[in-house]
């Protein structure tokens, strides 16, 4: 019993660090959409390009290795709990991995590709 409590403990701080994830993305997408004039520049974005990949990445492995976690945890589950557990089993690393770095080509083009609006813009209107 105490394993299966221990998994839904692995399941929860997997879920932890993705809303870590989607917080910093949609900081990040806030910055360039708050229409200062700094957002525009290629320095800008190129610091935040980096700055962005390097959590990305070291995200993605904090949530590999809890995934790990919970399959090693998984496999002690007491037969007679199987059944509960799966619903805090983990997905597969490759599924977690093409996730993660599918929202991360997202945020990177967002900041390079999409036109923000600028405060420049709505005085010239």
């Amino acid at each position: 019993m105490d394993t299966l409590k221990l998994l839904f403990d692995r399941a929860d701080a997997l879920n932890g660090y993705w809303n870590l994830y989607i917080a910093v993305a949609l900081g990040v997408l806030g910055l360039m959409a708050s229409g200062k004039s700094f957002a525009h520049l290629r320095q800008t974005k190129a610091l935040l390009t980096i700055a962005f990949v390097v959590f990305a990445l070291s995200n993605l492995e904090v949530l590999i290795a809890t995934n790990e976690q919970r399959r090693a945890i998984a496999a002690l589950i007491d037969p007679a709990y199987r059944a509960a557990a799966q619903h805090a089993g983990p997905p597969e690393n490759w599924k977690l991995i093409a996730f993660h770095l599918t929202l991360d080509l997202v945020v990177v083009l967002c900041i390079w590709l999409v036109k923000w609006h600028s405060l420049k813009d709505e005085s010239s209107a």
